[in-house]
């Protein structure tokens, strides 16, 4: 059974039945979304309940996205993908706040075109890294100061671990004695999470720069003539960040053979084609504004976004499954040691490949 949008919002779109004019969409994890058409707007609208939860600051979630909107129409003429505009409600208001108070609002919605949890070919690969180092090339013009942190700490390597510390001194006894081999193997790791500062204390050679934070092909939009990229999706977590964080985030998600909730350890291994597809995409677009020091420390961050990764899945399992929606009880311990070994494997690849040596 579909979710009800409230009967007051529904009146003031001028909907008059729920079930004829909107759709619930299924792929969002944080925010419950319909496609809807209203009389008021000449075409369908996507509505969005925004989880406050998670983001608690939604007004700032709308202001970015409307910087990042705007931004985007200055510079769109040289790129082929869309921002999906933000839209008033029919007060004019950006925001609608309804009698339980939840918050609401309204975006464009881009027409014939299709999402793909994971590209299947090198090329695809290649076009969507491509599109998120254009993205961030877009965003050099948006001054850092004036986006909002929508997510306190997202990519912050050395808060993830202090929370993983913490975890460890008061959460669940038992998980966390049955981890014990785990544990030492991400404290082995500190290395990783010193390297990560050394960067964060060095703003002109790793300026902050606003990156999309959520960088998968899940989050991209796919002409259904062409299957061309049309459109890039789920900026809520766009914001001031480093220079790893989508790459990172690509490398984590598009790289390996297997996905995070893969349980057969030996099958996690890294696909050559699919790493070097992801790096060269996104270099061709940013390669020639990073600063030097930047593109040094390119392959580091897969290494960080996956060890922060598998820090966050460890932690909430010592805390009882808090943050993470499961299906089964175990699952943040599988997901943790899934992306220990995708780690592992990162490291075999960057030092086969790479001459890439670790600390």
């Amino acid at each position: 059974m579909n979710p009800a949008i409230p009967i007051s919002l529904l009146r003031s779109l001028q909907i008059t039945n729920q079930k004829e004019a909107c759709q619930l969409l299924p792929n969002g994890l944080i925010n419950q979304t319909w496609f809807c058409k209203s009389p008021l707007y000449p075409s369908p609208i996507v509505l969005q309940q925004i989880n406050t939860d998670v983001f608690k600051n939604p007004l700032a979630v709308i202001n970015n996205h409307r910087v990042i909107h705007e931004t985007w129409l200055a510079n769109h003429a040289t790129h082929s993908f869309k921002i999906a505009a933000p839209l008033p409600f029919p007060d004019n208001k950006m925001l609608y706040l309804d009698s339980i108070g939840s918050t609401w609002r309204l975006q464009e919605f881009i027409d014939n075109t299709y999402s793909l949890t994971k590209p299947s070919t090198s090329t695809q690969l290649y076009n969507a890294a491509s599109c998120f180092g254009e993205f961030g090339k877009i965003m050099q013009a948006i001054n850092c100061q004036a986006l909002s942190q929508t997510l306190e700490n997202f990519h912050n390597l050395r808060y993830r671990y202090q929370q993983f510390q913490t975890a460890l001194a008061t959460g669940n006894t038992i998980r966390i004695q049955e981890a014990a081999i785990l544990v030492k193997h991400l404290k082995n790791r500190i290395s990783y999470v010193e390297k990560f500062d050394s960067i964060t204390g060095s703003p002109q050679d790793f300026p902050l720069r606003i990156r999309h934070h959520d960088a998968k092909t899940a989050n991209l939009l796919f002409e259904k003539s062409s299957n061309k990229i049309a459109a890039i999706l789920d900026l809520d977590t766009t914001m001031p960040g480093y220079f790893f964080s989508d790459l990172g985030d690509m490398i984590r998600s598009m790289a390996g053979k297997t996905d995070e909730n893969h349980t057969n350890w030996e099958e996690i291994v890294i696909d050559e084609d699919a790493y070097n597809a992801i790096l060269n995409g996104y270099q061709s677009a940013m390669e020639n504004y990073a600063t030097k020091s930047e593109n040094a420390f390119i392959h580091w961050s897969g290494v960080w976004i996956i060890y922060m990764q598998c820090l966050r899945f460890i932690t909430d399992y010592f805390l009882d499954d808090t943050y993470y929606k499961i299906a089964y009880a175990r699952q943040n311990w599988d997901r943790a040691w899934n992306q220990f070994y995708l780690l592992t494997a990162l490291e075999e690849h960057l030092q086969n490949k790479f001459n890439f040596i670790f600390p």
